[in-house]
């Protein structure tokens, strides 16, 4: 009896994983504009109407990545927390982490990244405050170990290194031919974004 609610969790997880795997999957081959939510119900093997229990509208489905990151991610954080590393480490390997998840589709990230920050700006964005958290753990970690500055503030170098996480996850996703090329050059997302975090970290460090 008390593990029924569980069951039908674990059954509504499993149904919505599978939605969102079957749009993924129609996304990388059709493209995202020409895949229909019919395509992705009759892929995904249920009724439109089950769709729409799930995700509001085809963008929302793009949402459901980000969501699965920063679940590894808090999945991983005690271990994260605890190891013997100092913190510029861990917080430059965060934000790795975090961006490995565009790197399989350059064209699809656009659309995940324009979903993101239409989401940002929602009432009941929740994402926002658990990557706060993990975040805010490792710099007041690093700050009591003395290998961050001790006058720093932890919403201000958070705001700090996850706008710098956006905005070259944005010049990456968005470099193609013509204007934007020429401002933005293209680049390796995992290296530059490993290259400007450290300098950011050289600020912070004690």
């Amino acid at each position: 009896m008390h593990d029924e609610p569980s069951r039908r969790e674990r059954k509504k997880e499993e149904t919505r994983h599978r939605i969102f795997h079957a749009a993924i999957h129609l996304f990388r081959e059709r493209g995202f504009e020409q895949t229909t939510v019919d395509d992705i119900t009759e892929k995904a093997d249920v009724a439109k109407g089950t769709f729409f229990n799930y995700f509001p509208r085809k963008e929302a489905v793009l949402g459901y990545l980000s969501e699965e990151r920063l679940v590894a991610i808090e999945e991983n954080a005690p271990a994260l927390f605890a190891a013997d590393r100092n913190a510029r480490e861990k917080l430059v390997g965060v934000y790795l982490m975090a961006a490995s998840a565009y790197e399989e589709d350059q064209e699809l990230a656009r659309y995940v990244l324009v979903e993101l920050m239409r989401r940002a700006f929602g009432p009941n964005e929740e994402n926002a405050y658990r990557w706060h958290a993990i975040i805010e753990t490792l710099l007041r970690q690093g700050r009591e170990r003395g290998e961050l500055r001790a006058d720093l503030s932890f919403e201000r170098a958070e705001a700090l290194l996850t706008g710098v996480y956006f905005s070259t996850l944005f010049q990456w996703a968005c470099c193609r031919d013509g204007i934007a090329r020429q401002l933005h050059p293209c680049f390796q997302l995992q290296e530059e974004l490993r290259v400007r975090m450290n300098l950011i970290m050289e600020g912070l460090a004690s």
